[in-house]
């Protein structure tokens, strides 16, 4: 099970600083008995093994906490994002029917209104570290206040939990929803064991290592960040925000950080910020950019700004994690690549009928390996879809909806989710083709490109345009230079100016 990682961990690294975060900072030791406290509470009144347990905390040593714990009550994480809109998390949860919800003292009062909305959940839990009350008490709602004992360390009965099987669900993440309603991705402890092993096979992850991770532990990405740290006794520093980026900067020059996981747009703002060299930044040996292409012009400008750190460039989904990476050594031969394969998977890239396309065509990219999910949790049509033969191979394979292409060495190459590919004069557009070109013009932080109703091509390119910081342009001057580096049905015809891409 996932938790036996981290007690391994506990056992050869205890004196190692686990976790820091906006609360403070606990060593292995601490945060494992806290852990275990916290489990034993969570038996107590009345988790069993394969009940469901949401964690809605934003980053912090209480929400490494309340995780270690689920795993340790025998119990099935669901990571909730803390800024969710009310509406959005009622439709999650009733999905998901936990019985519990555990949340913090500075989300108090949302813990009321979700136990009336969601019959399902049995008693919210509002817990702090601290001794101050988290959520007004009730018939089903608890305060939790687990104080520090240091003479106390867990016994052999703290361990005794309701044991599930390595196939026994682990998790349900939920996806972001971007195509449609939220969907729980089951993942058994056998599935997120396989991912951290498979990924930390090129990323080399050790107790040495200090992770920054901005990312919320809601999502794939950010979840997985405090997981990996806590299976090799590393330190992982969870940051709530890059929304003030000198003060995330300062944080991981303070903490001497090794590891820096971020996703595009965050990595945009480095890429153009003039105030990088500010910060001494000559800890990082390691950069991941996952969740969405990384524009070949801000990898290239990192690259350049960041020598000495080694930068990932990765793809995958939340419903198996990771499916390639780039090796920095490969970057230059293979630029605009995501890399290879995992470790320990199978991968094609299919027409239509499900058969292999040739090398530089055009598919869907599948997969198949003991990373992927089980399904969607009580979606069996949506899982059907998803996970589905291939002529003339054994077993379900994972249609990730995403088009590829491979070239003579096997390196995949992100072309568009399938539902965004353009389709402009009959041509087929990607967009990521016209974003790149975008992302190099000097007066462009981000970029990202639609495609809009048009009465003679029928679709028609629209460019959504973030600028550097005083940075000055126009349409005209976005179509000056497309002209020169696109054909002429691929050159937006219209242009946005947004302050972020936020949606």
């Amino acid at each position: 099970m996932v938790q036996e990682l981290f007690r391994a961990a506990a056992c050869l690294h205890g004196g190692n600083t686990a976790v820091v975060g906006h609360s403070g900072r606990l060593s292995y030791r601490q945060l494992e008995r806290e852990a275990l406290r916290l489990a034993r509470e969570l038996r107590r009144v009345g988790a069993s093994r394969g009940d469901r347990v949401a964690v809605m905390m934003a980053n912090s040593a209480e929400a490494a906490i309340a995780i270690w714990a689920t795993f340790e009550a025998g119990c099935v994480l669901v990571p909730l994002h803390a800024a969710t809109r009310p509406d959005d998390l009622v439709t999650v949860l009733r999905d998901a029917e936990p019985r519990w919800i555990i949340t913090g003292r500075e989300l108090a009062a949302t813990i009321p209104p979700l136990v009336e909305a969601v019959p399902g959940i049995e008693r919210g839990l509002g817990w702090t570290r601290t001794g101050a009350e988290a959520a007004t008490s009730g018939d089903r709602v608890q305060n939790w206040c687990l104080q520090p004992d240091d003479d106390e360390l867990p016994g052999d009965s703290d361990h005794e939990a309701p044991r599930a099987p390595p196939g026994g669900l682990a998790a349900l993440i939920y996806t972001s929803g971007t195509t449609g309603e939220p969907k729980g991705v089951m993942l058994t402890h056998a599935n997120m064991r396989a991912a951290l092993s498979s990924v930390n096979e090129y990323l080399r992850v050790g107790c040495t290592d200090v992770v920054y991770s901005p990312l919320p532990l809601s999502s794939s990405y950010g979840l997985y960040q405090l997981l990996l740290a806590l299976s090799v006794g590393a330190t992982v520093v969870l940051d709530r925000t890059f929304a003030f980026p000198a003060q995330s900067l300062s944080l991981i020059a303070r903490e001497r950080a090794t590891v820096f996981a971020a996703v595009p747009t965050m990595f945009a703002w480095l890429a153009a910020t003039p105030t990088l060299g500010q910060f001494d930044l000559s800890s990082l040996r390691i950069l991941t950019s996952a969740a969405a292409p990384l524009p070949l012009e801000h990898a290239r400008r990192l690259r350049e700004r960041l020598p000495h750190a080694r930068l990932y460039v990765m793809y995958g989904q939340t419903e198996c994690k990771r499916i390639s990476y780039l090796d920095p050594g490969d970057w230059a031969l293979k630029p605009g690549s995501v890399g290879r394969g995992m470790f320990g998977q199978q991968h094609r890239i299919v027409d239509d009928d499900g058969h292999a396309v040739a090398a530089g065509e055009i598919g869907e990219l599948v997969v198949r390996g003991p990373h992927v999910m089980q399904g969607y949790w009580r979606k069996p049509e949506a899982t059907r879809l998803k996970l589905r033969a291939v002529p003339g191979e054994p077993g379900r394979w994972l249609h990730t909806g995403d088009l590829f292409t491979s070239d003579e060495d096997g390196y995949l190459h992100f072309v568009s989710r399938r539902d965004e590919l353009l389709k402009v004069g009959g041509h087929k557009v990607s967009p990521r083709e016209v974003e790149d070109v975008l992302c190099q013009m000097p007066e462009v932080r981000e970029a990202a490109v639609v495609g809009v109703p048009h009465p003679e091509w029928g679709e028609a390119v629209q460019a959504h345009i973030v600028l550097q910081d005083g940075a000055q342009c126009d349409a005209a001057a976005v179509a000056r230079f497309c002209k020169r580096r696109l054909r002429g049905y691929i050159g937006p015809k219209g242009v946005v100016f947004p302050p972020d891409l936020a949606p």
